[in-house]
């Protein structure tokens, strides 16, 4: 107890100001931050009393109907009463919504079990390879009992989380693998590979390869063979992710000292178990905010679908309020919209954040 009260005495003053204090140091310790300061805050005293105005005292309520609207200054929330499920599930049947919203509560649930830190590598592959089997049971109807979907019907959130979610999911290990191959590999014909199929990649937009997905995918296939065009986007998505993901990898591994390989050779452990037990896990944690980042935005990056026909979130979107007696209410659909990419790319960032701090302690 004395030892307590020693080192608390050694310990220097906790150093208390009072507001006006922090406000000079925080907000206008200079002219040109003086200025700033001001310049925010009279920007959010116009915007901020716009937005509520018209998200609530100058809106109609989800009691109301189409006829106030047409009056009402603010936001109409009628439309979201009547659209809701257009926007979530777009043409997949009315009577069989249910399994659409089902199968995407499952999706969102494997992405919440990569928060689980007690889960083995193994649990979790079995757990996404079962949850994906679910997915597209519910949704094509395979499972016992369920009438069948064609994949031409499924729209809005259920295509967004498949093309999204699965997309990445698989491009992590196949970008573990390219940034392997092309970070100091001693097979020359491997490395190269590697190489070109990464700066190829790069090197064209999205689109592009979107368009060979849908197009030139299914003409190299075996005779025979019929890929869906929505599973041909979720292999081109794939492939265009992992090139990105590669390279952030790879810049993980480039960051650790010669050192680190050196000591992983001293201890007599082979390639394999050299980079699975000491290299990646460093790599990995190093390279955490870039991960994080091309993450994000290739989860946006999923939207631009529409162009090749597929219909996400955005295209139900504007089907809700392509309606004759809604049309006037298009900022309503993309707020909703808007809302969700909000909240999800939030959580994933925050999350990222979280794990950037339990892996540096």
């Amino acid at each position: 107890m004395a030892n307590t009260d020693k080192r608390d005495r050694m310990m220097p003053p906790e150093m208390k100001f009072g507001t006006i204090r922090w406000l000079r140091i925080n907000l206008f310790s200079s002219v040109f931050n003086s200025i700033v300061t001001i310049s925010v805050v009279l920007f959010l005293l116009w915007i901020v009393p716009a937005v509520f105005s018209w998200m609530f005292f100058d809106a109609v309520g989800f009691n109301g109907d189409e006829a106030l609207c047409r009056s009402a200054k603010g936001a109409c929330w009628p439309f979201m009463r009547e659209k809701a499920r257009l926007i979530l599930f777009g043409t997949y049947p009315y009577e069989e919504q249910w399994r659409a919203a089902l199968a995407s509560l499952i999706v969102i649930g494997l992405v919440a079990t990569l928060m689980f830190k007690r889960l083995t590598v193994k649990l979790m592959i079995l757990l996404w390879v079962v949850g994906g089997a679910l997915f597209v049971g519910l949704m094509l109807g395979s499972i016992v009992g369920l009438s069948a979907v064609q994949t031409v019907q499924w729209n809005g959130l259920p295509v967004f989380l498949l093309l999204a979610v699965f997309s990445l999911a698989a491009a992590f290990p196949l970008g573990v693998i390219l940034a392997l191959a092309r970070h100091q590999n001693q097979h020359l014909l491997i490395r190269s590979l590697a190489t070109g199929y990464i700066e190829l990649i790069r090197g064209v937009p999205l689109l592009t390869v979107l368009f060979m997905g849908l197009f030139i995918l299914p003409m190299i296939m075996p005779q025979g063979f019929y890929i869906e065009p929505l599973f041909a986007i979720l292999v081109a998505l794939l492939m265009f992710h992992a090139a990105y993901l590669a390279e952030d990898i790879r810049g993980g591994l480039q960051i650790l000292s010669r050192g680190q390989f050196e000591a992983a050779d001293s201890l007599g452990l082979n390639y394999r178990y050299k980079m699975l037990l000491i290299i990646l896990p460093q790599a990995l944690k190093k390279a955490l905010p870039a991960i994080f980042n091309t993450l994000i935005g290739a989860y946006k990056d999923t939207s631009l679908v529409v162009i090749v026909g597929i219909h996400d979130m955005l295209s139900t979107a504007k089907m809700a309020y392509s309606d004759p007696g809604w049309q006037r209410y298009g900022l309503e659909a993309y707020f909703f919209v808007g809302i969700w990419y909000f909240v999800s790319c939030w959580c994933l960032s925050a999350y990222g954040r979280r794990l950037e701090k339990v892996e540096l302690n």
